[in-house]
């Protein structure tokens, strides 16, 4: 009896033995080098995500959750101020804000996309006209309407942060995401499009003196060795191991992002409505996660089970919903966000999928 084996929803153990050479000889140049932290491949990296993101300013730090309390702190952003997100995101926005001792005020998002809902923000916008910024996530790989965005931002003097972690490569209507904010934050977890084999994370500001004060607040808050000029400075490198690995995979980004796309393709084709995938076929989406909506979670999700094809929910609970931080939010309503959270399945989707496991799940999707 031949025994099926489970498909993963994502596998690190799997190499292209191209990559896994690059990676080797990345780490044996940096330890030949004695170049570990701050040294010529992380300038290199920066210089790299500056050209991708139309000339901003970049600056790499230790991962994406350093990178989103150093975007807040470097424009600026004091306690007690309010910076609007979205709650469907997996707290990493509101636990930032909440980190430097400012208010969340969050936002509704799209039933189709997943993505924060402008009309929601609008009313958030009036309801609160003291919010400072606004923490845009482009979710799953699929950039939130940047253009509408950026002009109620505009309008009324607000910061605008790019939430990048899931949407690197991505652009909407030529313009790359993170090129779109004032400033934009990146994670190079190791299951990031863009990935490094610990964890890693990058900052990009349009203003270069936003940069400079990010550099500092990432190394202690030092303005020369030794010598703290700010208080708020902490330590959040990325180590040159990474950075080096970083650069090598950098020259792949685009052809990985495609596979990821083609693979969500196949998907969005083999399924029946109601349900359907968070996805667009132009440039603003980049596959970073594959997620069903379905009316039937938990049906399908035994049948995923049961077809040994991984699942996951991204992200279960809700940032109001979460117990460590109940007390900030009262008489928080969002409704599709509520909804969403009990539609969404994650399933399978790297680079290194086999033709043998997206036919299994296409299978299994034309049969729910």
């Amino acid at each position: 009896m031949q025994v099926v084996s489970s498909i993963p929803i994502n596998d690190l153990s799997r190499w292209d033995p191209t990559d896994l050479a690059e990676v080797t000889m990345c780490m044996t140049e940096v330890a030949n080098s004695g170049y570990f932290m701050r040294g010529p491949h992380t300038s290199d990296l920066e210089k790299q995500l500056g050209v991708l993101l139309n000339e901003m300013k970049v600056v790499c730090v230790g991962n994406g959750t350093d990178a989103l309390v150093l975007s807040l702190l470097s424009l600026g952003i004091k306690p007690g101020e309010k910076v609007a997100t979205v709650a469907n995101a997996g707290g990493y926005a509101t636990g930032a804000i909440l980190r430097i001792g400012a208010i969340p005020v969050l936002v509704d998002v799209e039933l189709v996309t997943a993505q924060m809902s402008v009309a929601s923000l609008s009313r958030q916008l009036e309801t609160h006209p003291d919010i400072r910024a606004v923490i845009a996530t482009h979710l799953y790989g699929l950039m939130a309407d940047m253009q509408l965005i950026r002009e109620i931002t505009s309008v009324k003097g607000i910061l605008l942060v790019e939430d990048c972690a899931q949407a690197i490569g991505a652009s909407q209507h030529g313009i790359p995401a993170g090129a779109w904010g004032d400033a934009s934050t990146f994670s190079f977890y190791p299951t990031k499009n863009l990935a490094c084999l610990g964890d890693g994370g990058a900052v990009a500001f349009k203003n270069p003196k936003n940069a400079d004060t990010c550099r500092r607040l990432a190394q202690y808050g030092w303005s020369e060795r030794y010598v703290i000029s700010n208080s708020d400075g902490f330590n959040s490198r990325l180590d040159e191991i990474q950075a080096a690995i970083l650069v090598s995979r950098i020259q792949l980004l685009s052809q990985n992002n495609q596979v990821r796309r083609s693979i969500v393709a196949r998907y969005v084709k083999a399924l029946n409505e109601p349900r359907y995938m968070v996805h667009n076929d132009a440039d603003d989406f980049v596959g970073h996660l594959a997620v069903m909506i379905t009316p039937h979670q938990q049906s399908d999700i035994e049948k995923l089970n049961h077809a040994k094809v991984g699942n996951g929910i991204h992200y279960p609970v809700l940032d109001h919903h979460q117990s460590a931080w109940t007390k900030y939010f009262e008489a928080v309503l969002l409704p599709n966000s509520e909804q969403l959270v009990k539609s969404i399945i994650t399933l399978p989707c790297f680079p290194l999928m086999t033709e043998d496991e997206i036919t299994r799940v296409c299978d299994v999707l034309e049969s729910l």
